[in-house]
C-alpha cells in the first residue's frame, strides 16, 4: 500500500502545508492549504501507467514524491501564493 506525503515550509511569513496522496481512482492529488484552506489543488492521474508492465509500488510512490515537490518549487518560486497572516493588533 502507497501512502502520501505531508510537508510543512513557511515562505515569504506564510506556512504552507502540502498533501499528496493516491487517489483510488488511480489519480494523484496535491492539495496546499493555508490557515486550513485549500488554496490551490493538482490532480493527474496514473491510469495509464496502471495497467503498464512497468508499475510497481515503489514508482508510483516515485510518481507521488515527484508531484509533492513540484509544488513546493512552485510555491517557492512565487507560483502559489497564499495570503499574509494578518498583523497582530491591526
Amino acid at each position: 500500500m502507497v501512502t502520501g506525503f505531508n510537508t510543512d515550509i513557511k515562505h515569504n511569513g506564510v506556512v504552507y502545508h502540502i498533501q499528496t496522496e493516491p487517489r483510488k481512482d488511480a489519480g494523484i492529488e496535491t492539495a496546499v492549504y493555508v490557515r486550513g484552506a485549500v488554496i490551490h489543488s493538482l490532480k493527474t492521474s496514473y491510469q495509464d501507467f496502471l495497467k503498464s508492465p512497468e508499475y510497481s509500488d515503489e514508482r508510483l510512490k516515485r510518481l507521488l514524491e515527484d508531484q509533492h515537490r513540484q509544488v513546493i518549487v512552485r510555491i517557492r518560486a512565487g507560483e502559489i501564493r497564499g495570503s499574509q497572516p494578518p498583523t497582530p493588533g491591526a
